[in-house]
């Protein structure tokens, strides 16, 4: 009996998308199973299908030539659903909805020149799809077989663009790492790499996008260079010796100044400790930072009553995730209505 890639690349090709095989039932390895792939048209998708009969997968580029831009929710199940219906109330209501081999969930839209943007908002678990790898159903995935969950394969034909124009964040340096060649990898990749260590939820969250834009270059990297590396600088991540993507300096509303600077001194002394050393990325506040802040340390309770301050009277930190024992888990918190802060020398 002929695979998933063999079976479901003549269903895509007859609704014009190219299709690959592509591997994502493996928790540790995801990868399509072919080269030039980013280039992939129909004749040669048709010819690869006959090589690979029994790939498990298949994935297309999203993009300007598959006409596909899609939001990854890499959250779990009922949370996957409030994610999604918050994604769709800003972004408009997708017509073709899957469930990924995570238990994620994929919404789809016509592309409109949106680039690949991972994390925009780095407290949230969704992904900006614009370009790379988009694994397809029914691939099997390392949870669960990818599945549709709202619309058919006809739908793929008629989607509708984002509805904001704030989804289409600047790339960055994406563009540069798809085209890096042997020579500009280490100078191109592994930065990237440090600064999205400081934005990533987990070392696995790391890992995975290091992987996917990984795949996307030229000519990629060792997987076992890019497990190593990525495990070296999130180690170093939480030491808090990774300084990659920092902000040396961090700008304030003059709103602020006058609402918290003149009423509450403790409270604006920790915002901008937090924001120095944090932006960009979730960040615990546990009660043992008391001995960090300035002054040779405040004492404890000076230290939490500025902390609930911050989260409960100015509303300008949240918390995003509780603390727990079982694993020792610190709670994790994210800024709230601030503008980011600014990097000294652009890293």
């Amino acid at each position: 009996m002929a695979g998933i890639f063999a079976t479901w690349q003549p269903e895509y090709a007859a609704r014009g998308l190219a299709t690959f095989p592509y591997t994502a039932s493996s928790v540790d390895r995801r990868q399509p199973l072919v080269g030039n792939y980013t280039r992939m048209g129909l004749p040669a998708s048709r010819q690869i299908a006959l090589k690979f009969p029994d790939a498990d997968g298949l994935a297309l580029m999203a993009g300007a030539r598959s006409k596909i831009t899609v939001i990854d929710i890499d959250a779990r199940s009922a949370e996957a659903d409030r994610l999604l219906a918050d994604a769709m109330r800003r972004y408009g209501q997708a017509s073709f909805i899957t469930r990924t081999g995570r238990d994620g969930r994929h919404a789809y839209y016509r592309n409109n020149g949106e680039p690949r943007k991972i994390r925009p908002d780095p407290a949230t678990p969704i992904d900006l799809l614009g370009g790379g790898p988009v694994v397809l159903p029914p691939s099997k995935g390392s949870q669960f077989a990818y599945e549709i969950i709202h619309g058919s394969l006809d739908d793929l034909a008629s989607l509708t663009p984002l509805r904001q124009n704030d989804a289409r964040p600047a790339a960055g340096n994406f563009d540069a790492l798809m085209g890096a060649k042997v020579g500009e990898r280490d100078a191109k990749f592994w930065p990237y790499i440090k600064r999205y260590a400081n934005q990533a939820s987990s070392e696995e969250d790391l890992l995975d996008h290091a992987r996917e834009l990984n795949e996307m270059m030229t000519i990629p990297l060792p997987d076992a260079q890019v497990v190593a590396k990525c495990r070296h600088w999130w180690r170093k991540t939480e030491r808090g010796e990774n300084k990659w993507g920092i902000g040396q300096f961090t700008t304030v509303d003059h709103s602020l100044i006058d609402e918290i600077l003149m009423k509450d001194s403790d409270s604006f002394t920790l915002l901008m400790v937090l924001r120095r050393h944090n932006w960009g990325r979730p960040f615990p506040i546990a009660n043992e930072m008391h001995t960090i802040m300035p002054e040779g340390g405040w004492r404890r309770q000076r230290f939490t009553a500025a902390r609930d301050r911050l989260v409960n009277q100015w509303k300008l930190v949240r918390q995003i995730s509780p603390a727990s024992f079982r694993p020792p888990k610190a709670a994790l918190y994210a800024f709230v209505g601030l503008k980011g802060g600014v990097s000294k020398n652009g890293q």
